[in-house]
C-alpha cells in the first residue's frame, strides 16, 4: 500500500466495476486513470488525490491502477506534466498568426495568467506541489519556451539585454501574478479576470523593454 494514501479521503462517486482489461487497453487505462485524477483535483483538492480514490472513480482494483503508477507521488508528478502540456497549448496557440515577435510575447504572457487562473489547484499543485520532479520539469520547460520568445524579441530589436535575464524577470511577473491571486479566495480576485491578465503582461512585457542593457 502505497503510504501516501493514508491522507484524508473525500467522497467519491463509484464506477462500475470494469471487465478484466483487454490487450492493448493499457494506455486507455492509464489516460482515464489521469484524468480521473485531474477531476478529483479540480474537485476536492490535492488532499482528494489518493490512488483508492482513483481507482473507484474509474472502477478498477488497487493492483490496476499500480500496474500503471507505482505511487500516488508518481501519479501526481504525470498529472503535473500534463497541465504543463494544456499550458503550452494556450501559449502557443495565443501566438499563432502574430508576425511581430513582441505581440506574441504579450499574447502568449496573457495565456499564462489566464491559465493559471482558469485552473488554480493545478497551477499550484505544479508551483508549490510535492511532485517536485515533475513541477522542475514543468518549469523548466515552461521557461524554455517563453525564452524562445523572448529571443525573437531580441532578434527583433524589440527588447535589449541579456535573454535570460529578460525572460527571468518576465516568467517571475507572470508566476507572481497568478500566486497573489490562487492563494486568495475566489470571491477576492478582480472582477475582470481577463483585464487583469491583460494588464499585468502589459507591465511584464514593456518592463522588459524598458530595461536597459547591462
Amino acid at each position: 500500500m502505497d503510504p501516501l494514501d493514508s491522507e484524508p479521503s473525500v467522497p467519491a462517486v463509484v464506477a462500475p466495476r470494469r471487465r478484466r482489461a483487454r490487450r492493448g487497453d493499457g494506455a486507455r487505462l492509464r489516460n482515464e486513470l489521469v484524468e480521473a485524477a485531474e477531476r478529483l483535483l479540480d474537485k476536492a483538492g490535492e488532499d482528494a488525490v489518493t490512488i483508492r480514490a482513483v481507482a473507484q472513480a474509474v472502477g478498477v482494483s488497487l493492483p490496476a491502477v499500480y500496474l500503471h503508477f507505482g505511487s500516488r507521488l508518481e501519479l501526481l508528478h504525470t498529472v503535473c506534466l500534463r497541465v504543463w502540456g494544456e499550458l503550452g497549448d494556450w501559449m502557443d496557440d495565443a501566438g499563432v498568426g502574430s508576425h511581430d515577435p513582441f505581440t506574441a510575447l504579450h499574447q502568449r504572457s496573457v495565456a499564462y495568467v489566464r491559465f493559471g487562473l482558469a485552473h488554480p489547484v493545478r497551477y499550484r499543485l505544479v508551483m508549490t506541489g510535492p511532485a517536485t520532479a515533475a513541477s522542475e520539469q514543468v518549469a523548466s520547460a515552461c521557461f524554455r519556451f517563453l525564452r524562445g520568445t523572448v529571443q525573437q524579441c531580441l532578434e527583433a530589436g524589440a527588447l535589449r539585454g541579456d535573454e535570460t535575464a529578460l525572460t527571468r524577470a518576465i516568467a517571475a511577473a507572470l508566476h507572481g501574478a497568478v500566486s497573489l491571486l490562487i492563494f486568495q479566495p475566489p470571491e477576492s480576485w478582480p472582477e475582470d479576470v481577463d483585464g487583469f491578465a491583460r494588464d499585468i503582461a502589459t507591465l511584464a512585457t514593456r518592463g522588459a523593454a524598458a530595461i536597459e542593457p547591462q
